[in-house]
């Protein structure tokens, strides 16, 4: 069974790497587990496809993020600023008179600011524990392929075992269907709409860069979902009242850390700049990947073996 502790860095709320702010709320927070394993009377199979001929793909860009007032309040009653999940007072910008919160004080992986690329993926997402648990029979089998918006790079992330256990808040045993996360919701950085979600899956990846695995590419976080379309017709992102779920799309997201493992089994999360080798107008290093693939096609099997 394994010991999943938490980390001393999580004393922040907010790590700022390279000048942008990166959410500690990637995954959920990790607890002693010793409840019996719940397993759904039928599993249940989520598979999805997105081919690069077909559709979109856009590259998130670092910059603020638009806060909204139903999640973050206003500054005389302001809200989401939880450890882990929120953002700090000190992390956001007012109106002139100061009667309003108006965007994040530095850039973020949750920005209105896109480069279209080319990409495609596959995923097959198997949930089959409710919640988090050591021994969690949930399932992933995820592969992406892309480029960076420079055309210099290619990316290939692969991820084959999910996260059993969340370090900051629940991730459902590692995949989670038919459900609401970030936003309100305490699950996942605020920075995100609060969402309504067909599948999510926390695993643990690797990721290629030019055909060779960087030194930092092994043992990723990532994180992928299936959600309610989370942008406008600008593909800025939008606030709660917004979303639609009149469509849907994907979202791929490798923060700046690394699963790091101990000789116990256990595991934590390490900050660990996501090695993208794309280079920003500022000179700094993109540290995080955040793809966003549209036009994608969703089925559901159940009964399937996990």
């Amino acid at each position: 069974m394994q010991n999943v502790r938490r980390s001393a860095r999580w004393a922040a709320l907010l790590v700022i790497m390279a000048g942008i702010i990166i959410p500690l709320g990637w995954t959920l927070a990790a607890t002693d587990v010793t409840q019996p394993i719940t397993v759904l009377t039928s599993n249940l199979v989520q598979s999805t496809g997105h081919d690069e001929q077909e559709g979109d793909v856009r590259w998130i860009l670092p910059g603020p993020r638009r806060l909204d007032s139903l999640v973050f309040g206003t500054p005389e009653t302001p809200l989401g600023f939880e450890r882990d999940v929120g953002v700090p007072l000190a992390a956001r910008l007012t109106n002139e008179d100061g009667t309003a919160f108006t965007t994040t004080a530095n850039p973020t992986p949750f920005s209105d600011a896109f480069a279209l690329i080319r990409g495609s993926y596959e995923l097959t997402a198997i949930d089959v524990t409710l919640g988090d648990h050591p021994d969690s029979q949930d399932a992933v089998a995820f592969n992406a392929t892309f480029n960076s918006p420079d055309g210099q790079h290619t990316y290939d992330v692969r991820v084959n075992r999910v996260l059993p256990v969340g370090l900051l808040h629940s991730v459902f045993g590692g995949v989670g269907v038919n459900m609401i996360h970030h936003g309100r919701t305490g699950i996942g950085t605020k920075l995100q709409p609060t969402t309504p979600t067909y599948v999510a899956f926390w695993g643990i990846g690797t990721l290629t860069v030019d055909g060779r695995v960087p030194a930092s590419g092994t043992d990723r976080l990532v994180h992928g979902m299936i959600t309610c379309n989370v942008r406008n017709a600008n593909y800025e992102l939008v606030f709660d009242v917004d979303v639609d779920c009149s469509q849907i799309h994907t979202h791929l997201m490798l923060p700046p850390f690394q699963i790091l493992f101990s000789a116990s089994d256990g595991y934590e999360e390490i900050a660990s700049p996501v090695p993208t080798e794309f280079v920003l107008p500022n000179g700094i290093t993109q540290p995080f990947l955040h793809i966003m693939f549209e036009n994608i096609t969703l089925s559901t099997i159940t009964d399937a073996e996990p």
